[in-house]
């Protein structure tokens, strides 16, 4: 038996929303506490832990990320902080100068968006400084790829080379060549190309992802990876080195496998589940790729892209459904949500127990409010890209912007809400992402007075999105996302209680310990 005691406990647990101690017994609460040191007797030996008074949550959950290019985004070149081109490259090149000629060289993270101007770059300047390397560098959406002239030539790509069904080779529009951007499927014909990860190095990244989100205070997580990342983790679940449970979501090109094995949304433990498949609907903000009902305000003939009409939509939906599949599926345009919440509420229902979600969930209008009230579905949504998201939202979408990141609206419509980052496009940082949904500003606490802030959340809104709410929606309530008794020992300490300081303060909060299954993950205790 352990006693963790003089914590200041919030359980999120509504029987018991405060205690100040917790007894537990391999990994699992039995018994909470209002005195900070209990005397307890007749339970045999009794280890007690003091949480020296600091401040207890149950841990995070991160309800939408990328696992694997979260670990390969953490050994690459972060050119985040460039504020133009011509810094992005320096930034790389200066990274990689020892790099020897023909090795790939990959950079992430570019915003383009933010950078004075606000021009898309070319492979031109990638080209000056790397003539004997293949180079590629993902957006910060990862819907955009930059691609220098080798790596094009590699692909095969040319003036000659058609675009992909959902995607766009951008070009020279006096020459035809391509410029360097690959927009949304058609960064595959690179990625084509690039060398293989081993899967003894494909396994150090998952569980490097692990630790490094342990850092923040996530344990559990709802994934959408490759295939061959499930048989991963499969063989890593057990590892005493990774602490995460995951929620996994396979590619929806794998329904007709998954039909046949006779998968079904739930299968698994608590460590590792599967979720169901992911399908596409639009691109993205960022890359002017997400599918509007009316053209971008600078681009008067830019409807977005659309990479599945409805009828396959429906198709893809109908079929997993039936065979026990739920589904998740991202959308961002107003023209992209309103697809998918008519095929969802025509489609048939995802098997008891489960949901099919609407992921990003970034733009309504008003032709999609009724549509929100009949619906059935979960809105996944990560709140931290606000922080990238607010300004270009304004520039694009103008006055439609209103309707952006809608939390407040989703909420009164009585839709589901849960929160993620969407690494490695994002950081992981739960409290930035909480920060985000309840003040509506960006890291710097622009724009001043908020964006649009009569779709704020309060504190407790946002922390349910990201803790209590995930596990409800993968099937685990009754042993993820509370401090109750039955439920696992998973939590967090922080030195403040977040009710009881300012909105800075809290997205500058700091993880002080986190624990996974009654075991420290992160930090001391």
């Amino acid at each position: 038996m352990k006693l963790y005691e003089n914590a200041r406990i919030l359980t999120l647990n509504k029987v018991q929303p405060e205690a100040r101690a917790m007894l537990c017994h391999r990994g699992v609460v039995i018994q909470l506490f209002n005195e900070p040191n209990p005397i307890i007797t007749g339970l045999g030996a009794l280890r007690r832990v003091n949480c020296g008074n600091r401040v207890m949550l149950p841990a995070f959950t991160d309800a939408h990320l990328h696992l694997m290019d979260t670990g390969i985004n953490l050994g690459t070149v972060d050119v985040s902080s460039a504020r133009n081109e011509s810094q992005a490259v320096r930034m790389l090149k200066e990274a990689r100068s020892n790099a020897p000629a023909g090795e790939w060289i990959q950079g992430s993270r570019w915003g383009h968006n933010l950078w004075d101007p606000p021009a898309l770059p070319t492979k031109k300047s990638l080209d000056e400084l790397f003539p004997e390397n293949p180079v590629f560098l993902f957006s910060k959406c990862e819907h955009l790829l930059w691609a220098n002239s080798l790596a094009l030539k590699m692909a095969g790509i040319a003036a000659q080379t058609p675009d992909p069904k959902a995607g766009e080779i951008e070009r020279d529009p006096k020459t035809g060549e391509p410029t360097g951007i690959l927009k949304e499927d058609a960064a595959d014909l690179i990625c084509a190309v690039i060398p293989e990860i081993p899967a003894y190095r494909k396994k150090e990244l998952l569980k490097k992802t692990g630790a490094h989100l342990n850092r923040f205070g996530i344990v559990n997580v709802h994934a959408a990876d490759n295939a061959d990342v499930f048989g991963l983790l499969q063989e890593i679940k057990n590892d005493p080195d990774f602490h995460l449970n995951v929620l996994f979501y396979f590619p929806v090109a794998k329904l007709d496998d998954l039909i046949k094995a006779k998968m079904h949304s739930g299968l698994g433990d608590a460590r590792l589940r599967f979720g169901g498949v992911k399908l596409f609907v639009d691109g993205s903000l960022g890359g002017r790729t997400a599918w509007m009902d009316e053209p971008y305000d600078d681009e008067p003939n830019n409807f977005g892209i659309m990479m599945r009409d409805k009828p396959e939509l429906f198709d893809l939906v109908d079929r997993s459904n039936k065979a026990g599949i739920a589904t998740m599926t991202h959308a961002i345009g107003d023209r992209a949500v309103r697809t998918i919440l008519e095929v969802y509420a025509e489609a048939s229902d995802p098997p008891p127990g489960t949901w099919n979600r609407v992921e990003h969930f970034q733009l309504l209008s008003e032709k999609i409010l009724p549509l929100l009230k009949k619906s059935k579905t979960v809105s996944s949504v990560q709140p931290v890209h606000i922080f990238s998201d607010w300004s270009a939202a304004n520039r694009f979408w103008g006055g439609r912007a209103r309707w952006a990141y809608a939390f407040r609206t989703m909420k009164e419509a009585g839709m589901p809400i849960i929160f993620g980052s969407d690494s490695p496009v994002e950081p992981v940082n739960p409290f930035w992402g909480i920060y985000a949904a309840m003040e509506r500003k960006d890291g710097a606490g622009n724009p001043a007075d908020g964006w649009f802030t009569q779709e704020r959340l309060s504190l407790h809104e946002a922390l349910e999105a990201f803790i209590s709410e995930p596990p409800v929606i993968a099937g685990e309530g009754y042993i993820k996302g509370t401090l109750s008794p039955g439920a696992r020992v998973d939590f967090v300490l922080v030195e403040e209680n977040p009710f009881a300081v300012s909105p800075e303060a809290l997205r500058d909060m700091k993880i002080s310990a986190t624990v996974a299954g009654g075991k420290t993950v992160f930090g001391e205790i």
